[in-house]
């Protein structure tokens, strides 16, 4: 994971505090519309980039005097993270000129004059890194920007130019952006209805939002493949129309200079594709399980969404977005029963984790589930097992008051295999991490700290971080080299993702902590920054401990 990406990921950013409101005037991003504003007039790139991509100096500005902890250069990294950030919105740049390009538009021919729309409200951001818990910058997930033209190389349109620079924060020397510039939408007689529409969805995309297939007719495709698969119940049919292919995805990662080798996409995507395939297999089995047969079935498409969509990186395209939580609403009528005797006809949703744009349509790049059956198709059991997955699917962990499954570790002190049954009895602070994971530092060092501040915990609790790293010296190395040896530290052994333990814990992005109770229950699951662990472990202890 690159610095660039650890930077982004620790910013946590809340709703302005009463009271903060929007900026009451264009002065207020006054630098932001002239960088804008020569951009268009020099088409000159590097500039904007330069002049609004957060520089160390930016940093440093806001760096606390009380910052503390174990690395004695708390802004060792952001040179790095912030050259990616500038190259970002390099890019972006690059790519706003060539769609104006590719439309024919030219603003640098004629005069014109940058309007900006304030935001309707501020919100507040910070590094926890590197600023106080008091200390906060004003933010903004966008400002739009309307240029305005007044003669030369742009005529009369029906309609706005409009941009955007996305994701914004106010530092001492200016506002400065880490999201780049966008279009946001052009006149009605200046981009065909395929470009506004993929203009539209780019705009989403930024602000990580979600679309429908009123939104992005490839939606529907996507759901049409899908009413096909369970039609026919056919496996291959997934794999051939609705599953991601090794062409499709090459196609996007061609256009990226640092992407991998065919050969080490291919590598990396086996174990996905069978994944996949497995699950597709699973809702073919629970068809067959309930007896449903929709060969012959009226299914009608009521609605295909994605809840969140995003960029990879600031590419311009369509071709490279990615969607988490896709669901397929069908409208279906049927004569047939189920095994137990209850009508077919009914309202179903297909769902599936993560999905990925290419060119002209969506594939499944992730597991493929039901989501919902009528009322009595599937029995107790069966519907108990998709609330069950419906729960993973949607909070990344394990439901609470679960009673955990049995896992298999090594620890760092001495290479013993342990179970996480050995430690029944005790409160366990079970924390999923990963030396590769820039976001999973803070809260490591955070742990270190739970038993200095918690003296009466003593042997009644158990803070322990399970590491998915490729080997247990990696790990080993890195905690000694930083100190971290007030926690139990243990390894999830080989594996990486597909660990034991990352499987049994439905583990799919770190840190991901557990609280566990003395029975070996999930009280609490999630983001370690979500959580406040000393109050949760200390609730426990005293037999206070909140029912869900």
């Amino acid at each position: 994971m690159s610095a660039g990406t650890v930077l982004v990921l620790c910013l946590l950013v809340s709703p302005a505090p009463a009271g903060m409101a929007a900026a009451e005037s264009n002065d207020d991003f006054s630098n932001v519309t002239a960088s804008v504003v020569k951009l268009f007039q020099s088409r000159d790139a590097a500039r904007i980039a330069r002049e609004l991509a957060p520089a160390v100096e930016d940093w440093r500005s806001v760096l606390s005097t009380n910052t503390t902890g174990s690395n004695p250069d708390p802004l060792a990294g952001f040179q790095e993270s912030c050259e990616n950030q500038r190259r970002q919105i390099e890019r972006s740049a690059q790519q706003l000129l060539a769609k104006a390009d590719s439309l024919h538009v030219d603003f640098s021919k004629g005069a014109f004059r940058a309007e900006a729309i304030p935001p309707r409200q501020l919100g507040q951001s910070r590094n926890e890194s590197i600023m106080a818990a008091d200390q906060w910058l004003a933010s903004a997930d966008k400002l739009e920007i309307v240029l305005l033209p007044d003669s030369g190389g742009v005529g009369p349109t029906n309609g706005e130019f409009k941009l955007a620079v996305l994701r914004l924060m106010k530092f001492p020397g200016g506002w400065r952006s880490r999201g780049g510039v966008q279009w946001v939408s052009f006149p009605s007689d200046v981009a065909d209805p395929k470009t506004a529409r993929e203009v539209a969805i780019l705009q989403k995309a930024a602000l990580n939002e979600g679309i429908t297939g009123q939104d992005d007719p490839a939606l529907l495709k996507l759901g049409d493949a899908l009413v096909h698969f369970i039609r026919s119940r056919d496996t291959d049919v997934f794999k051939n129309e609705a599953q991601v292919t090794i062409d499709l995805l090459w196609s996007v990662f061609q256009q990226n200079t640092n992407g991998p080798s065919r050969r080490d996409l291919e590598d990396q995507l086996n174990a996905q594709v069978k994944a996949q395939v497995i699950g597709a297999g699973s809702t073919v089995q629970q068809m067959e399980d309930a007896g449903i047969d929709l060969k012959d079935a009226d299914i009608q498409i009521s609605k295909a969404s994605v809840e969140h969509v995003r960029g990879q990186g600031s590419s311009g395209a369509v071709a490279g977005l990615s969607g988490a939580q896709f669901k397929l609403s069908l409208t279906v009528k049927a004569d047939a029963k189920s095994r137990n005797g209850t009508p077919l006809s009914g309202n179903y949703i297909l769902a599936a984790d993560q999905l990925m744009r290419f060119a002209e349509e969506w594939r499944v790049i992730g597991t493929l589930r039901w989501y919902q059956f009528p009322a009595g198709v599937v029995d107790d059991k069966a519907a108990a097992k998709l609330d069950f997955e419906n729960y993973v699917a949607e909070h990344g962990t394990l439901p609470l008051q679960t009673t955990v499954p049995e896992i298999e570790f090594t620890t760092l002190d001495g290479d013993k295999k342990m179970k996480l049954s050995d430690l029944r009895g005790k409160v366990v602070v079970l924390d999923f991490w990963a030396t590769w994971c820039g976001p999973c530092q803070e809260p490591m060092a955070k742990l270190q700290t739970l038993r200095q501040t918690h003296p009466d915990w003593r042997d009644k609790v158990a803070v322990v971080p399970l590491s998915i790293d490729d080997t247990v010296s990696i790990v080993r190395d890195h905690v000694d080299k930083r100190g971290w040896t007030n926690t139990f530290n243990v390894w999830a052994q080989e594996g990486g993702w597909q660990s034991k333990p990352a499987v049994a814990f439905r583990v799919h992005g770190v840190p991901t902590s557990y609280i566990i109770d003395a029975q070996g229950r999930i009280i609490k699951a999630g983001h370690p920054a979500g959580m406040d662990i000393g109050e949760e472990v200390d609730n426990l202890l005293r037999g206070e401990t909140k029912k869900p």
